[in-house]
């Protein structure tokens, strides 16, 4: 092999290592935005609220889980290569008024294990919490402990090479 092929040989494999990375960096939360008067009280709040009166708090929440947070692979059985899949799953998880998470529910599997179960790791190890405001707990059912955030969660990869 001459110089300048173990040159571009050395490139490719560069450049997908770079693209692996890239799927991890921008594996994101995602939710639809919500004003408070399409929310019903105990209704889950969606962890991208645009809501003023807490989504700094959700935004914190957010940051914390993040920095927990993986993109799991998928070994390929045929050729046993780790394989980074773009998935989609959706989690509602509680929190009480200290921060603590009371329950965690992915209510919307992907189609690998793997995703819900680094999903849902990475809330554990983000928690507790801060307190939760008392504008977000109002959010809670009548009588309940706990306000219900949802959370959709997709994990995609980006091409390294494609102009952003």
């Amino acid at each position: 092999m001459s110089n300048a092929e173990r040159l571009a040989y050395r490139a490719r494999s560069l450049a997908g290592s770079v693209l692996f990375l890239a799927a991890a960096v921008f594996a994101s939360f995602q939710g639809c935005a919500t004003t408070p008067a399409v929310m019903d009280t105990g209704d889950p709040v969606p962890l991208r609220s645009t809501d003023p009166r807490y989504s700094g708090y959700l935004g914190r929440i957010s940051k914390m889980i993040k920095e927990k947070w993986g993109y799991p692979c998928v070994e390929d059985e045929a050729t046993g290569r780790c394989e980074y899949s773009p998935a989609r799953l959706k989690i509602e998880f509680g929190l009480l008024q200290d921060g603590r998470v009371d329950y965690i529910t992915v209510i919307a599997k992907a189609k690998w294990e793997i995703y819900d179960e680094y999903a849902v790791d990475a809330i554990r190890r983000a928690s507790p919490f801060p307190p939760v405001p008392p504008a977000l707990m109002s959010q809670a059912k009548p009588g309940s402990a706990v306000v219900r955030i949802v959370a959709a969660i997709e994990y995609k990869t980006v091409d390294s090479n494609l102009p952003r």
